[in-house]
């Protein structure tokens, strides 16, 4: 089907009779290009705008810190004194979540390489203040996976920072969450979490598959052992050797009992009746593969497997102020500003995407003021974080489904689990050194299976060519680079799949036909009346609709339904105006909207030009003949007094209002003569 419909002698209805309006004219004729550099200042004015804005904000807020927490607190315990059943449902599923926590924080603290107390204590702080201070109520935060995949690259010995010591990438890594939680709370200052509307839907299910795969294979180190060192945790990649059926045949058959219990026990224990539902699977699953380890595997059998312990054992410590000491050298700094940036972008990413599904269940609008919010609290979390040995976080989405769906509603809930966390930690460090690395595995395998958007094969089968291909690109790029770079390149590749889906979209109607110009009739008019959107991928195709030579020599094009976006697509009208000038043609430019003026007036070559072709009074010859026939006919039914029906004689007209009122009065009168009489018959 052709875009271009061309039609001879027809009129076209839709121009209508009048195509512009004089005042627009002036204000074209009125409009002043900014001086060159005005930017500077412009933008000038525009930051400082902004920062005294939020700085007002801020002080203002300080300023009713105090009086705003008195009634706060005030009206909670108002609150939950008169509902003592939803303060019980709140702290029970708070005390549920932080269960689910432990195993969860312990696992992924190995996948990015620190002491498990690092994730533990990342859990209770991310926890405790994102639930004072986040945008959901209910919303769950702690040590997860996606910012663990990429922690785990500093870390390594084999990482980015290998020149440095043990201890040495540690501090990088704390100092690395203080500087994103400060870019995180920049976020929220400049109102950034709307930006997450451009990820398509494409770039997270690639995201979602890449994040499990790079956590399934951060497991696979459960399947090495090293015999150099007294930990595992201080042997190097080199130092690391697998198990395997010829060497350590018994170890590595235990391992894998212990990996296939759990993952069944996580898929089975919730179908068990009413205790299913409560007790967690993956806390169930720890409980019964420590058991074994301790008394099937070590006192029957005499073979046990690596366990905390032995890996990286931890203590009952409470959270100590640490200042980070890095290394000044600019490569250390460099990197860590680096990947501060990139863990703050996947952090905000993550806690608003869990913050938009949170209120899906919910059933609540979603404000992106709820959006910069959560991104100011998970900022303030791992700035936290960072200080006091913490490896960070952002926002758990299993978690918070799972508290949101256990009832809670209220910031009770994601406080109280972070204070469990707490508890857990200084109490429960003995028995966390208990567990064994292979059931900690199993509980993640389980986790990459969720994680793992199972429907992209059905979109590679069945879906549009290009949606795979973003599938596959942010799933390839996340593997091999990082989550941020993945998130990027999907965003990238849709842009330009959209743009160049969107250039085909632009399409005319022409019709030659004698039409009025400035008050003057001309013929054989070529009116193209354009639809769609201008801009750098469309604009080869809107030229290519013309054909100088042939066309006559008067040309309009209507833009009343055509969006002109850059500079590309002045440029184009530009370069036809220009050609069809030197085969002694003109075009007259109508209905351009007011959005775009602006655009052409600062951006088009010739200024004067482009005015006188936008200034034209133009009109349809048949609109015009038929605005005149109305006239007449009005003005005859004006000044013609002669009726032309019966009914329409002055003699036959009566004031029906006058009548009405006439009746009223003389019905008043009567009424009080009546009155009158009776009280004179009474006296």
């Amino acid at each position: 089907m052709s875009c271009c419909k061309q039609k001879k002698e027809t009129p076209d209805p839709t121009p209508g009779p009048s195509f512009d309006d004089p005042s627009i004219h002036e204000d074209y004729k009125n409009y002043e290009r900014d001086p060159f550099l005005a930017f500077i200042p412009q933008l000038g004015r525009w930051g400082f705008g902004i920062l005294s804005n939020e700085l007002s904000i801020y002080g203002k807020g300080v300023a009713s810190a105090p009086s705003f927490t008195s009634k706060f607190l005030k009206g909670t315990y108002s609150f939950y004194r008169a509902n003592p059943n939803i303060l019980f449902r709140e702290i029970l599923s708070g005390f549920t979540v932080a269960i689910m926590q432990v195993p969860e924080s312990i696992a992924f603290s190995f996948v990015a390489g620190v002491p498990p107390l690092s994730g533990l204590q990342a859990t209770w702080w991310m926890a405790f203040i994102t639930g004072i201070f986040g945008g959901k109520p209910g919303m769950i935060s702690g040590a997860a996976g996606a910012l663990a995949v990429v922690v785990t690259r500093l870390t390594a010995s084999d990482g980015v920072l290998s020149y440095l010591s043990v201890d040495e990438r540690l501090n990088v890594l704390y100092m690395t969450m203080f500087v994103c939680g400060i870019f995180q709370i920049g976020f929220a200052m400049f109102r950034l979490a709307k930006l997450v509307r451009l990820i398509p839907e494409t770039g997270m299910i690639g995201f979602m598959n890449g994040l499990a795969i790079i956590i399934f294979m951060a497991q696979l180190p459960a399947f090495q052992y090293c015999s150099e060192e007294p930990l595992f945790v201080d042997c190097t990649v080199e130092q690391r050797q697998w198990l395997t059926f010829s060497g350590q045949p018994l170890e590595l058959s235990l391992v894998l009992v212990h990996v296939a219990c759990c993952m069944a026990i996580m898929k089975f224990w919730p179908m068990v009746p009413k205790i299913g539902r409560w007790i967690p699977a993956s806390l169930m699953a720890l409980l019964i593969g420590t058991l074994i380890e301790w008394t099937l595997f070590r006192q029957a059998i005499g073979q046990g497997t690596r366990v905390v312990e032995q890996t990286a054992p931890i203590a009952g410590d409470p959270p100590r102020f640490d200042w980070p000491s890095i290394p000044t050298d600019s490569q250390t700094l460099s990197t860590m500003l680096s990947f501060a940036i990139q863990l703050a972008a996947i952090g905000a990413v993550e806690s608003v995407l869990t913050l938009q599904a949170c209120n899906e269940i919910t059933d609540t609008v979603p404000k992106i003021s709820d959006s910069n919010q959560e991104c100011f609290a998970q900022g303030l979390a791992n700035l936290v974080c960072g200080l006091f040995r913490a490896m960070g976080g952002d926002a758990m989405i299993g978690q918070s489904t799972i508290n949101i769906m256990n009832g809670a509603r209220h910031r009770v809930s994601s406080t109280m689990s972070g204070v469990f966390m707490l508890l857990f930690t200084l109490v429960l460090s003995p028995f966390i050194n208990l567990l064994p690395i292979a059931t900690l595995t199993g509980v993640l395998f389980m986790v990459v299976l969720s994680t793992f958007q199972w429907k992209t094969f059905i979109i590679l089968r069945y879906g549009r060519l290009s949606d795979s291909a973003a599938i596959v690109l942010v799933t390839v790029v996340a593997v091999f680079t990082n989550l941020a770079i993945a998130i990027a390149a999907g965003i990238i590749l849709s842009a330009l799949v959209h743009a160049w889906d969107s250039g085909a979209h632009v399409e005319t109607d022409v019709v030659v036909k004698d039409m009025v110009v400035n008050g003057k009739r001309v013929n054989d008019v070529k009116y193209v009346h354009v639809r769609g959107s201008i801009f750098f991928s469309s604009t080869r195709k809107f030229v290519n609709m013309f054909n100088i030579a042939e066309d006559p020599t008067t040309v309009i094009l209507d833009f009343k339904d055509a969006l002109i976006i850059d500079h590309s697509a002045v440029a184009a009208i530009q370069g036809l105006s220009h050609r069809y000038a030197l085969a002694g043609k003109r075009i007259i430019i109508l209905n351009i909207q007011q959005k775009c003026v602006g655009r052409m007036q600062r951006t088009h070559g010739d200024k004067d030009k482009l005015h006188t072709q936008m200034s034209h009074q133009v009109a349809d010859l048949e609109s015009q003949g038929r605005e005149g026939e109305e006239r007449e006919e009005n003005v005859a039914d004006s000044t013609s007094s002669e009726p032309k029906d019966l009914q329409n004689l002055k003699m036959f007209e009566a004031n029906v209002d006058g009548i009405d009122t006439e009746l009223n009065k003389l019905i008043d009168n009567n009424g009080a003569d009546v009155q009158e009489v009776d009280s004179q018959h009474r006296a």
